[in-house]
């Protein structure tokens, strides 16, 4: 007699190890995202989130058979631990990091980000906030990671802005003399108007665009504006967002208005980054660098390719594909048919639900993308053992199996008797 079953068992097993394969997810993303290559950071993300689902539903099924039968349990759970790592991390390490490879690849159509302005606060306030002026350092930091491929301008700005350098190639010559002209500006004065600061920047861009060329804009500031940016924002970042210009901003200090930080970031489709000494500026400025053009499958999509319909698309699939494969991985551990089926719509389903989750989510809300991380992997962890499994009862149920053992060892004896 066939019936269609869940495991209520699996489905809460299952959903603890999505939380523990988020857990160790965000450890490696936040640990290894400037060190590891993209294609193997996310090759272990989806591996070890495999990995942790699959163990799970493995104990799960040990204390509560009810998918695979007793049967399996006494004669091929130990098979099962066999398949478990391969089947899971081995599996999902190989997609997940073939996905993001493709998920990063060029299309070709697309510009780079090859132009730089920085826009540096020297308002007095700073005289607190960097003392040591370690903003001019970690500038000069990123600059040095430059080549000719690059142009950057510089500007400072208190109540005016100023100009240091135009839009200018890097160079080495350009290197020293940046550096000289910088300590001019080494003692901070005046108030802070960021709004004219972000105006000349936008002029000094658009002034020396070219066609096969994009730029980005760094704004390092304790955020404290004192001329009223509020009221005319909208005016100031329209073109920024009509250029598709993104401003990257750097708030400094602890207890500053990084609200007029982030939301000038947010509006410009940049980052945010906050650092609580001016010490943490070092190497700041070069992850904002490498921040610029990020297409990473489980985080926000920077710079141009930020509302890219090519990779919205790209993304959901791949994602959905990836919810495919954790629940395939999981059926492959049992080796059985009947769950095979099942787990693949579930993944299916659960697999579209979590890429639109992570597009949509980072593409209109990007500040709280550690949510939408976990929403994902919760639904890729859930949603296939949901899925009513098609079982035969009577191989299925504890009765039948040890009355099959009875028949086995009766058998035996008999034979055993008669040979006597």
């Amino acid at each position: 007699m066939k019936e269609k079953r869940i495991n209520l068992t699996m489905t809460v097993m299952s959903l603890i190890g999505g939380c523990i394969g988020f857990i160790i997810g965000e450890v490696l993303i936040n640990l290894y995202r400037y060190t590891l290559p993209h294609s193997l950071l996310m090759g272990l993300y989806f591996g070890i989130l495999a990995l942790c689902i699959g163990l799970m539903c493995l104990v799960a099924e040990m204390i509560n058979p009810r998918l695979n039968g007793f049967s399996w349990k006494n004669n091929y759970l130990k098979t099962s631990f066999k398949f478990l790592i391969p089947c899971t991390l081995v599996l999902l390490f190989i997609f997940g990091a073939l996905f993001q490879f493709l998920y990063e690849a060029s299309t070709g159509k697309i510009k780079k980000i090859n132009d730089v302005v920085f826009v540096i606060d020297t308002s007095g306030s700073m005289s607190k906030t960097d003392p040591n002026n370690e903003r001019f350092s970690a500038a000069l930091d990123l600059l040095n990671s430059m080549n000719e491929e690059n142009r950057v301008s510089f500007y400072r700005f208190d109540d005016t802005s100023e100009q240091i350098l135009p839009m200018t190639e890097v160079t080495d010559k350009m290197k020293k003399d940046i550096k000289e002209k910088l300590k001019l500006h080494e003692n901070p004065k005046g108030n802070t108007n960021m709004g004219d600061a972000l105006q000349k920047a936008y002029e000094e861009v658009k002034l020396t665009e070219k066609p096969d060329r994009n730029a980005m804009i760094i704004l390092l500031s304790d955020g404290g504006d004192t001329y009223n940016l509020d009221n005319n924002f909208n005016e100031i970042m329209k073109p920024f967002k009509n250029a598709g210009i993104p401003i990257y901003t750097v708030g400094m200090a602890d207890g500053n208005n990084y609200y007029m930080l982030k939301k000038i970031s947010r509006e410009s489709n940049g980052n945010y980054y906050g650092v609580k000494e001016a010490k943490d500026l070092k190497g700041i400025f070069n992850k904002i660098y490498k921040d610029r053009q990020q297409r990473l499958l489980m985080d926000k999509r920077n710079g141009v390719y930020e509302s890219s319909i090519l990779y919205i698309m790209l993304r959901v699939i791949l994602i959905s594909l990836l919810g495919c494969l954790i629940a395939v991985s999981v059926s492959l551990v049992f080796d059985n048919k009947n769950l095979l089926k099942g787990f693949l719509l579930g993944g299916a389903i659960s697999g579209i639900i979590a890429g639109l989750i992570i597009e949509l989510g980072f593409l209109y809300l990007p500040w709280i993308g550690i949510l939408y991380r976990a929403l994902a992997d919760i639904i890729m962890a859930l949603v296939f053992t949901l899925i009513p499994i098609n079982i035969d009862v009577k191989d299925y149920s504890k009765t039948t199996y040890m009355d099959k053992e009875k028949d086995i060892n009766f058998s035996g004896n008999n034979n055993f008797n008669s040979f006597k």
